[in-house]
């Protein structure tokens, strides 16, 4: 009995601390200088839920052109419950974020109990907290984003599917099934969980496998909702600009990916920042100590992870893609840490190492955390002059400044849309006579501008605001 008190006890304790050190800055704005376009454009969904169409089914943005903007992205889950949330009690960022932090906080509990199932307390523990202190996942936790939605699935899938490996209990099996389609779903490249799976498979029943319909329901379970929804939202998407993204932009150069050595050494510094250099030797440590009958689900796992890491991460070159291989990072750290804090009084020495570890990883994402103050500014200066139905061009390629102030409208000079003519005067008299009202450069600064573009404007509209925060009345 003391000893499942001690356990439960410092269970909760483990969990409290990787929750407590999600809140601070809980309240920031989505524009952080961590990829404020990705989270600006993830709470403009949910206020457009609320503000214009409130259907899952029917995500939109405040850009390209006036509304109804429907896009082509993942499952909106987080969004649209950022969106119940905001429908009960109003706009607050910290319910954004709270949203992905407590998605979080149940991968977390995932990373916990496939520890503990591999290799018992206090490696579970361990694992839980080194997931939860890599810096990516710092920030990226509690980014108003899909990215923690996604983790939670995508180990839940993992869980369950171990579950079912070694129990052969079909809830199991269907219940990964689920988690998998979800995870999909929210980030495509976490299907790659599958091909961890299929190895497994092939383990235990050698190609036999093929023949069981149990399998078969669980592969349409996990895929036939995501191509279902994948047409669906193609067939309704009227903005152009993220469509077919992961087909255009990943899938053609994946295949070059392996035979280019940049591709492993951006793969390896990437890696390294993301778990960072405290826990890279721990990591590296408890994969080499892997035993391949007894730790096959876990090496398999990482193995299919590190190519999702050349075939994805490597090639679209954005940071939070490489959080998918925190997950088995941690198991490992876990692992190591685990056999070196066998007694409490080692137990406790490795907490304290890790409490160190924590400081400086939080030390190094705390740049992150920092707002956008000019576009903050600016887009106060968009409400103050404009209303909330007038549309608005921008004078930014990144989205956040029509986002932050609510407004729709147009990204000016960024020659992407072929029906929009080129040139200061006829761009603007194009927008002009599609129901633009004000022009709202960032600081004076136009995206792409040779000086053309501001001195047409300068001298043909008039300037509302002062100093470098002012926007231009079109009509």
């Amino acid at each position: 009995m003391k000893k499942d008190r001690w356990t439960v006890a410092v269970t909760i304790l483990v969990f409290l601390f990787i929750l407590a050190i999600r809140l601070p800055h809980i309240n920031n704005s989505p524009c952080e200088h961590g990829d404020f376009w990705r989270q600006s454009d993830t709470e403009s969904i949910a206020r457009n839920f609320i503000e214009d169409r409130f259907n899952i089914f029917y995500p939109q943005f405040y850009y390209d052109g006036a509304k109804p903007n429907y896009v082509q992205l993942e499952f909106q889950i987080t969004t649209f419950i950022i969106a119940l949330l905001y429908k009960a009690f109003g706009y607050h960022y910290y319910l954004a974020r709270l949203v992905p932090i407590i998605f979080f906080m149940g991968s977390a509990l995932y990373v916990y109990l496939i520890a503990k199932r591999y290799y018992g307390n206090p490696a579970g523990w361990f694992a839980a907290i080194a997931y939860a202190i890599m810096p990516i996942n710092i920030f990226y936790s509690r980014a108003i984003m899909p990215e923690s939605a996604a983790l939670f699935f995508f180990t839940g899938a993992f869980y369950y599917f171990v579950r079912w490996y070694d129990d052969e209990k079909l809830s199991f099996l269907f219940l990964s099934g689920v988690f998998t389609c979800l995870s999909i779903s929210q980030k495509t490249p976490t299907i790659f969980i599958g091909l961890a799976m299929i190895f497994m498979l092939i383990r235990k029943y050698r190609f036999g496998f093929l023949a069981k319909w149990e399998l078969w329901a669980f592969a349409a379970i996990s895929l036939l909702p995501n191509l279902l929804y994948f047409i669906w939202s193609k067939s309704i998407a009227e903005f152009a600009f993220v469509s077919n993204i992961g087909l255009i932009h990943i899938v053609p150069k994946s295949a070059k990916a392996f035979f280019q050595l940049y591709s492993y050494k951006f793969a390896a510094i990437e890696i390294s920042t993301a778990v960072s250099l405290g826990l890279i030797p721990l990591v590296t440590i408890g994969f080499i100590d892997a035993e391949w009958k007894k730790d096959y689900a876990l090496l398999i796992w990482t193995i299919t992870m590190l190519i999702e890491v050349i075939a994805v991460a490597a090639v679209i070159k954005l940071r939070y893609y490489f959080i998918f291989i925190t997950p088995i990072t941690a198991v490992w750290a876990g692992k190591t840490l685990g056999k070196l804090g066998k007694s409490k009084r080692t137990v406790i020495g490795v907490f304290l190492g890790l409490l160190i570890i924590t400081q400086w990883n939080y030390f190094w994402a705390e740049a992150y955390f920092n707002e956008k103050d000019n576009i903050l500014k600016q887009a106060e200066v968009i409400q103050k002059y404009s209303s909330k139905d007038d549309l608005i061009v921008i004078g930014t390629l990144e989205p956040a400044l029509l986002n932050q102030s609510g407004r729709s409208g147009w990204r000016a000079n960024i020659k992407y849309y072929e029906n929009i003519p080129s040139g200061p005067e006829k761009e603007i008299q194009y927008y002009i006579k599609n129901g633009a009202k004000y022009f709202s450069p960032l600081g004076g600064y136009i995206y792409g501008d040779d000086g053309s573009y501001r001195k047409y404007l300068d001298e043909n509209f008039e300037k509302l605001g002062e100093g470098q925060y002012f926007i231009y009345k079109l009509r």
